[in-house]
Formats: C-alpha cells, structure tokens, sequence
C-alpha cells in the first residue's frame, strides 16, 4: 500500500458515497486507476468490507472469554461467521472484544445469548454504548 492508497482510504473513510471520479479529480488520476486500486485493496484485505450506519441502531461491546481447551481464534471466527465483523484477539481478563450493532436491545441481546453459546466460550461481559 502505498501513499495514495492511504489517500484513498482516508478520503473513503470521510466519505464512503464518494465516486471514484470524485476520488479521481482529488488525487489526478483516472476513475479506472482508482477503480483498480480500491479493487485491489478489496483483494488484499486492506478494505474488508462496505457498511452502512444508521443513528438508530443499538451498539454494544462485548468481552468474551475463552476456554484454555478452545483456542481463541477459533472462537473469534465463529463471532464473525455470526455475522459480528468487528471482532478482535486482546490481552488482559478477557480474550475477545467484539462491537454489536443491531436495530433494538433485544436483538443485541440475541446476539451475545449467540456468542455465549458458542464453543469455547467461559464467560461474558457486555456493555451499551449510551451516545
């Protein structure tokens, strides 16, 4: 990655809706040439993925821990294979901290009831985000 790809990561960060012609005219080049390089950036990974986020949704984090008999990583892609994205490895009294957005708390709560019930999982801690 070099530094117009973090141009246009940056500028896609501000604001996702931007076309690639847009992007173009801002940084001289071509809406192919940026078409290639976000292509390429989905490609490897360096953008994993393209949301919406509305104000009404519910978010909550979420810390998991896991069994010695499990290992961690398997526990985290089983959060993601539940559809929670951003899920990450930490160190400290937890293993896991995963964010949970959905549009009530009833269906956060389904989720974390879903986490719990995975494989590996000894324990959970679950906050809400207030503002």
């Amino acid at each position: 990655m070099d530094q117009t790809d973090s141009q246009i990561l940056r500028m896609l960060k501000a604001d996702s809706r931007m076309s690639f012609v847009d992007l173009g005219k801002r940084l001289d080049l071509t809406e192919g040439a940026i078409r290639a390089r976000v292509a390429k950036l989905l490609r490897e990974g360096v953008i994993r993925r393209f949301t919406i986020e509305s104000k009404d949704e519910v978010k909550g984090v979420v810390m998991v821990a896991t069994s010695r008999a499990v290992s961690t990583t398997k526990v985290s892609d089983a959060i993601r294979a539940l559809g929670v994205y951003h899920t990450y490895e930490i160190s400290g009294n937890f293993d896991i901290i995963c964010f949970v957005e959905a549009e009530s708390i009833e269906e956060v709560n389904i989720m974390v009831e879903k986490i719990r019930a995975l494989d590996g999982v000894t324990d959970t801690s679950t906050s809400l985000v207030l503002k």
